[in-house]
């Protein structure tokens, strides 16, 4: 049921089978990036490597169920950033998506597009999921971009608090198995072993 899925661009691998000591620099390196942190809500953290190594496991993929995490490889297996679905209510067949390219220089290349679709194709085809939503920053207009160019929309704004921002808005959105059938298909995706 988990596995690795193919993209055209990306690979995503089950953050259940774990990351190298490199990878696991990389994306503690991430969680200390302000602008990661502030376009991403909030990357995984911890004071030292040794924390955020200790404790990155049980979120990445917790034993309640309520979240899975997959790894975005680039196809010759750089580790590139982080997909999510938490939140995730197995008897409405619904969750909430998170994802973030942690490597700057892979901004704006299609990466985050591909890893999307490939992913939620996995959550649709793989998973029997019905819907997924997500929320963003409203001031973030290339995230809201590139969920629309997916098939996300927004259905509604809302003012919320965070100690780290204050008061800010953020807009929710999204797209069901329908609609992304009707974007971009719905096939059994290839595993990769």
């Amino acid at each position: 049921m988990y596995r690795l899925v193919q993209g055209e661009k990306t690979r995503l691998r089950p953050a259940a089978w774990g990351f190298s000591d490199v990878e696991l620099r990389r994306r503690y390196q991430w969680s200390l990036d302000d602008e990661l942190q502030y376009w991403s809500g909030a990357i995984p953290g911890g004071r030292y490597f040794a924390q955020f190594s200790a404790t990155v496991g049980q979120r990445d993929w917790p034993s309640d169920g309520r979240r899975i995490s997959y790894a975005i490889l680039t196809n010759h297996e750089e580790l590139i950033g982080m997909v999510s679905c938490y939140n995730i209510d197995r008897r409405k067949q619904t969750g909430e998506i998170g994802i973030y390219i942690g490597e700057k220089d892979r901004w704006s290349e299609g990466y985050g597009t591909d890893a999307l679709i490939t992913f939620l194709r996995h959550l649709f085809d793989d998973l029997g999921f019905q819907s997924v939503y997500l929320h963003t920053y409203e001031s973030n207009l290339r995230a809201q971009h590139s969920y629309d160019r997916v098939g996300f929309s927004p259905e509604e704004a809302r003012r919320r608090y965070s100690t780290r921002l204050g008061y800010h808005n953020e807009v929710r959105m999204t797209i069901t198995r329908d609609v992304f059938a009707s974007r971009h298909g719905l096939r059994q995706t290839a595993a990769v072993r």
